[in-house]
């Protein structure tokens, strides 16, 4: 029977002995699913019956410390409809005090060798101290909170240095333990010595950039795992659930009278530990003639494990197809499929409540589009959200501005037909001016509501390739063909050109403009990157810094805080910048293509990245590690634009399609 090490890293207090404990009463008798875990060393069992027993009742203390080193092995069972059992696998957990992870003690590596385990484990759990957590985000530092201490100097230090024995393509699942208190949002009051609770909810996200901010340790964790492959996960847990006790000022939990513990996400680990698991051993079957029996069977049970996950797109095919196969269960092969099935549903619904919390790397369920808008002829040229998010618009080499409502994915109106190919079009930030330009080598602005006509704009000598209406909407600049870039004042009634750059030697593909209205980027088929400090008043252009890229320059975009700049073109590479110093941070390399368009979401957390390659690459921009990749488009990836709540992508494609994805 194929056995999974698990190794849980984790301080004293921590909260590793009453994971186990009350994982084991939650999933020791049969779930309507079919699946339960049992102890085959009865006095295991009974030890674990006490601790949560001591748990469950409000009026005993909490469970002591554990004393020694144990290891557990749990049984994970498929119960079918004629109830016969079957084991599929096992999990074998090792527990250990807390103390001798973090406290210098005689004969340590006697009482336990943390090397090896760690070497030697098929998954590790790294327990982060919810407590600790809540400290750290509430802005306690160093020299006033000894647990903030405990989190960044020794906790966290201790724990990586020991990740650094992991195999190279061990998952590590950092597991957030009482996600009670960071749900409950518990603020400890300046004036009283009573907590009170805060109407939101801390956000996985947030508590991820605190992590990556104040720990390096964790940060370079985190990148260097992603980059060799591995599977980074964040996952929270709560041993008892809301409701069940309270935090008290000297930061311990009372219990409440007559509450009931209403466990979360206990078993979310082990299905991940499964699942990793599956997906590692079929990798292994498929490039060996060897037979592995179980996993022999399994590949005789369904196609692959791919297939399934793609059964899992939406909620109802995973019911159907997990009580389909229950009833199929009738030995160890088809109850390892059914285990699987169980398992997939419940990582879908969390990676659905928890999306951030894949750090990086190859996610079991991509996001799939949640429409595919299909009204444009020819290549859809750019898309773009109104202020309120609502609504999304765009234009194609159709000659034709659409737009959409995002939530029904129903067209609205076709507002405006251009007499020529290949229309760029954007909005003013009150939604009340549209920007339209063509092939025929001028800008047009028009009223966003009725297609109205202003007035045109033509200077260029060529057909523009970009433009960007200054924030408080005085200004707009254009980039042309012509090797020039081009900066308008805008009237009422007019507009005229108050500065011609003509630095560029080659035609200008790209151009972004900085959240402060003041710092361009222009960029284009002569590799050069060149960064502008525009005029307050009628003074010259500056011309500050050249950076020089290997290719061609297609994409340019800053963060909405100003402080990244990325840019992308012909070597396949992205390239982040720092616009305080324009060092270069990063480069982020995954896309087989060119690099065609480039966005950052409002909370500067997420880049999307388009390529001719066809797919669209979901990056944290913190680490610069890949989280997910986006496919279904069959045509290169013109543009992108992220909705102001963060939530929505849309992407267009050459492929005359439109998409609308919903990312967090």
């Amino acid at each position: 029977m194929k056995n999974y090490n698990i190794i849980t890293l984790g301080p004293s207090g921590a909260g590793k002995t009453v994971f186990l404990a009350r994982l084991f009463k939650q999933l020791s008798t049969p779930t309507s699913e079919g699946f339960f875990l049992e102890v085959p060393n009865h006095q295991q069992s009974i030890e674990l019956s006490r601790i949560y027993s001591e748990i469950d009742e409000p009026n005993i203390s909490w469970p002591s410390g554990t004393r020694g080193v144990t290891q557990t092995t749990f049984t994970c069972c498929v119960r079918n409809l004629a109830f016969e059992n079957f084991p599929v696998c096992q999990f074998t957990y090792i527990d250990y005090p807390g103390s001798i992870l973090t406290d210098i003690l005689e004969d340590q590596d006697k009482i336990f060798d943390f090397k090896q385990e760690v070497s030697k484990a098929d998954a590790v759990l790294v327990m982060i101290d919810g407590l600790k957590l809540l400290k750290l985000i509430q802005g306690k530092d160093l020299n006033n909170d000894e647990k903030v201490r405990q989190l960044l100097l020794r906790d966290l230090p201790l724990m990586m240095q020991l990740l650094n024995f992991c195999k190279r393509d061990t998952p590590v699942h950092f597991i957030i333990s009482k996600w009670d208190l960071l749900k409950n949002n518990y603020k400890l009051s300046e004036r009283t010595e009573h907590l009170r609770e805060k109407e939101d909810n801390y956000k996985l996200s947030e508590i991820t950039e605190h992590l990556l901010e104040q720990s390096p340790e964790f940060r370079n964790v985190v990148i260097n795992r992603v980059k060799a492959g591995c599977p980074v996960r964040l996952i929270p847990v709560s041993s008892i659930g809301l409701d069940f006790a309270t935090l008290q000022p000297d930061g311990s939990m009372k219990k409440k009278p007559k509450a009931v513990p209403k466990p979360f996400q206990l078993e979310i680990p082990i299905a991940y530990v499964l699942i990793d698991g599956v997906k590692a051993d079929m990798k292994v079957l498929k490039a060996s003639s060897e037979k592995i029996p179980v996993w022999d069977l399994l590949k005789d049970s369904f196609t692959s494990l791919d297939f399934l996950i793609r059964q899992f797109v939406l909620n109802e095919q995973a019911h159907r197809y997990q009580k389909k196969y229950l009833q199929e269960v009738r030995d160890r092969g088809t109850a390892l499929r059914h285990l699987v099935i169980s398992f997939l549903k419940h990582l879908k619904d969390f990676e659905e409540r928890f999306p951030e919390a894949n750090l990086g790397g190859e996610v079991l369920f991509p996001p799939e589009p949640i429409h595919n808008l299909t009204k444009h002829k020819k290549v859809v040229c750019s898309v773009g959200f109104t202020s309120d998010g609502k609504t999304l618009f765009s234009s194609s080499d159709d000659r034709k501005v659409l737009f959409w409502d995002v939530a029904r994915g129903n067209l609205q109106k076709e507002i405006v037909r251009e007499k020529s190919d290949w229309v760029l079009a954007n909005l003013s930030q009150d939604n009340k001016l549209l920007f339209t330009a063509s092939a025929d080598k001028s800008i047009k602005v028009w009223n966003a509501n009725t297609g109205e006509p202003f007035y045109k704009l033509k200077e260029h000598t060529e057909p523009i390739s970009g433009f960007v209406v200054s924030p408080n909407g005085g200004t707009l600049i254009s980039s042309s063909r012509d090797q020039t870039v081009k900066i308008w004042q805008l009237q009422t009634n007019s507009a005229k050109v108050i500065h011609r750059l003509n630095e560029h030697q080659g035609l200008v593909y790209a151009l972004a403009l900085a959240p402060n209205g003041r710092t361009l980027a222009t960029g284009g088929t002569d590799k050069k990157m060149l960064i502008w400090e525009l005029p307050i008043n009628d003074d010259k252009f500056l011309k500050f810094l050249t950076l020089k890229h290997p290719s061609f320059i297609k994409a340019l975009a800053f963060s909405p805080d100003g402080q990244i700049l990325v840019s992308g073109g012909g070597d396949k590479t992205i390239y982040v910048w720092d616009t305080k110093t324009w060092n270069l941070k990063s480069r982020l390399v995954g896309h087989t293509g060119a690099i065609w368009s480039l966005a950052i979401s409002p909370d500067n957390r997420i880049l999307a990245s388009g390529s001719n390659d066809c797919t669209i690459k979901i990056w944290n921009l913190s680490t610069g590690t890949l989280k997910t990749t986006l496919t279904g488009h069959t045509g290169i990836i013109t543009t992108l634009a992220f909705s102001p709540d963060n939530q929505t992508l849309a992407s267009g494609s050459d492929d005359k399609t439109i998409k609308i994805w919903r990312i967090v």
